[in-house]
């Protein structure tokens, strides 16, 4: 009987999408803030994990406010895929949601952060000296030095990955 409840493709997709955020934004944060892996990895599995929590705990609020027909399209969407006539409404609702997760996980990087280093300020780097003339000038590369920067490629990158899979997902059934 709870085969036939339980969407198990559902729980399934959702597990699938979070190890492939974890993995491309953890990749993302190691290389643009300079963290090593096992770090990075930690503080993605638990932005993704806060987030995609606090996601159904807000679906499930909402469900459960909602009108009979409006809840009845909702969960036939999810379950089962969606209609023509759903697709704007879905579309608003996601754009929301990407800007929503972003916030939530810039702002939750920054808090995990200060818990982990206890408030400390990052050291000034000290001056070494002049430049010597045996030293090539640096290279001119694309740097992002601010959380907010790197965590908003990562989140874009992962999302458009896994929006990507859902897509050619879709176009296969």
């Amino acid at each position: 009987m709870i085969a036939i409840v339980f969407p198990f493709r559902t729980v399934l997709v959702q597990i699938l999408i979070m190890f492939l955020a974890i993995a491309i934004e953890s990749w993302f944060l190691q290389k643009l803030l300079k963290i090593g892996p096992r770090t990075s990895v930690e503080y993605t599995a638990i932005l993704n994990l806060g987030c995609t929590c606090v996601g159904w705990l807000v679906f499930f609020g909402i469900e459960s406010v909602l009108s009979k027909d409006l809840r009845e399209q909702l969960i036939g969407y999810i379950l089962l895929g969606g209609s023509p006539n759903t697709y704007p409404a879905i579309t608003t609702i996601a754009l929301s949601i990407l800007a929503i997760t972003f916030l939530a996980k810039w702002q939750g990087l920054e808090i995990v952060e200060n818990m982990v280093s206890g408030n400390k300020k990052a050291s000034v780097p000290q001056f070494l000296g002049p430049p010597t003339l045996t030293r090539r000038p640096p290279k001119k590369t694309f740097r992002v030095t601010t959380q907010f920067g790197a965590v908003l490629i990562a989140h874009t990158v992962s999302n458009f990955v896994i929006l990507t899979v859902l897509f050619l997902q879709s176009v296969n059934n």
